[in-house]
């Protein structure tokens, strides 16, 4: 991946850095492209230098531990470089609320003062944390409005407000364990299947809809084309009580019960383990 080193001189090159690389290989890389000694550079995420604590990276962590991703800046100090100078800079801390009331509860997880410069995987990682693993990391996809949050994107990518980020979470499904056993969904039991209704949410519209409690979520996407909603074509998913719907499996595996609400949300699901 390629990582922009720039100077409090403004003088700025880009490497390319390997996926989980130590600190201390990303100074050899410098030294080997700029002939900098690896123990006269001392690196910075960017927009953290200037902090009290320093936050200078530790030649034994990698990438990973510090959400460095392609196209991220760091900051590389060298002994004669004067002290950078003050610039104007979004704030550094950010205050993310995320809710998932059928997972966590009414009340959102307030994360204070989340560096602007976190990936949004960084804060899958806090959201696993201070929910003890309710919303695990690797399962999770967060949304900002109607738009999944990229991993790889720092918060400062999506452009804080001062009073901070709502996001909403929604937890795709484990891998389905097999199961035997057979009959199709589609002979006379499918047919003469108890029926139920469900309302169908997009964004602020919602519409009833009467259907078969053993129909694969996948014909949801008939009725969703027969009502004409504004969804992308075929760049849509379901989500039910905060989870990520497998469309491969019934709306009664999904313990969908009638009255309940579907959600559609545009875009595609990714992650997930």
């Amino acid at each position: 991946m390629d990582v922009t080193f720039a100077t409090p001189g403004g003088r700025e090159f880009t490497l390319e850095v390997w996926y989980f690389a130590t600190v201390r290989e990303m100074k050899e890389a410098v030294h080997a492209r700029e002939g900098i000694p690896v123990a006269s550079q001392r690196l910075f995420l960017a927009g953290r230098e200037e902090e009290e604590d320093g936050q200078e990276l530790d030649d034994a962590r990698d990438t990973a531990h510090y959400g460095i991703v392609q196209g991220s800046r760091v900051v590389l100090v060298l002994p004669d470089d004067a002290p950078p100078s003050p610039s104007p800079s979004p704030a550094t801390g950010v205050r993310v609320a995320v809710s998932a009331p059928e997972i966590i509860g009414p009340r959102s997880v307030a994360l204070d003062d989340v560096p602007a410069s976190d990936t949004v995987a960084r804060l899958k990682e806090l959201v696993q944390d201070r929910t003890d693993g309710a919303l695990p990391a690797a399962r999770t996809a967060l949304f900002l409005g109607k738009a999944e949050m990229e991993d790889g994107k720092t918060l400062a990518d999506y452009g804080p407000p001062a009073d901070g980020m709502d996001v909403s979470a929604v937890v795709h499904p484990q891998a389905p364990v097999a199961s035997g056993g057979g009959g199709d969904g589609n002979g006379a039991g499918a047919r003469n299947q108890q029926r139920i209704e469900v309302s169908v949410m997009f964004g602020e519209t919602a519409v009833a809809l009467e259907v078969g409690a053993m129909d694969v979520v996948r014909e949801l996407r008939k009725e969703v084309e027969r009502l004409r909603l504004p969804v992308r074509d075929g760049g849509y998913f379901f989500v039910y009580k905060q989870n990520v719907m497998d469309e491969d499996r019934t709306l009664r595996w999904h313990e969908v019960k009638n009255g309940d609400t579907i959600e559609i949300f545009n875009g595609t699901v990714t992650g997930g383990a």
